[in-house]
């Protein structure tokens, strides 16, 4: 590969990646695109892709870039791990489940994907899995906004009432106080929470 192929492979990742990052996610893919067509072997540019993709909504698209970046380079930890996140998102948890798992044998240290985990657990009602993937992930990273809050859900339906308020009330701390419809619905949780232990501590 010459020097000025791969100036220019340079200056499209920068390009395409400044996209992602601000949300234009067709022009990122469009540069991720002539990346690949100079250097096809890229894995992690497939991975990009795949992500640039996901946030379009093009979920089987993202899919089949993240299968091609992992064909490249089978130990390729954030592919798997953001494979897992889009096969979620399509409500395919078994297979969601099996992309994080190996995520986790890569790097068994990330607060993320034992989020993840959790979460494609919950969504197949394994509850008390779920809650022991959102403890490791809060374990790995006690900040971890999402993972508390998948522990609160977990809780809540164990009907360990007042650990769920407790890990609710948790998230909405680590949320900085910033609305949002996931901390407004948490705050909703917490209220019908506590109607319900109020109402155990009068019978």
């Amino acid at each position: 590969m010459s020097d000025s192929t791969k100036t220019a492979i340079k200056a499209l990742i920068k390009e395409g990646n400044q996209h992602l990052k601000e949300g234009e996610y067709r022009a990122a893919v469009f540069c991720y695109d002539r990346v690949l067509e100079l250097d096809e072997n890229n894995s992690q540019i497939w991975d990009n892709r795949g992500v640039a993709l996901s946030k379009a909504g093009r979920y089987a698209d993202a899919v089949e870039s993240f299968e091609i970046a992992l064909d490249l380079k089978p130990d390729n930890i954030k592919a798997w791990s953001n494979m897992g996140v889009v096969l979620g998102s399509m409500g395919r948890f078994e297979e969601s489940l099996n992309s994080l798992e190996h995520a986790l044998e890569l790097d068994p240290e990330n607060s993320d994907t034992w989020n993840n985990k959790g979460t494609a657990l919950f969504n197949l009602k394994r509850y008390q899995e779920a809650l022991e993937s959102f403890d490791k992930s809060i374990e790995i990273e006690p900040g971890n906004p999402l993972a508390w809050a998948g522990k609160g859900s977990a809780h809540r339906f164990l009907g360990e009432i007042q650990e769920a308020v407790d890990s609710l009330e948790k998230y909405i701390e680590l949320s900085a106080g910033e609305y949002s419809p996931q901390v407004e619905e948490a705050w909703a949780v917490i209220f019908e929470l506590k109607l319900l232990l109020k109402q155990q501590d009068n019978e």
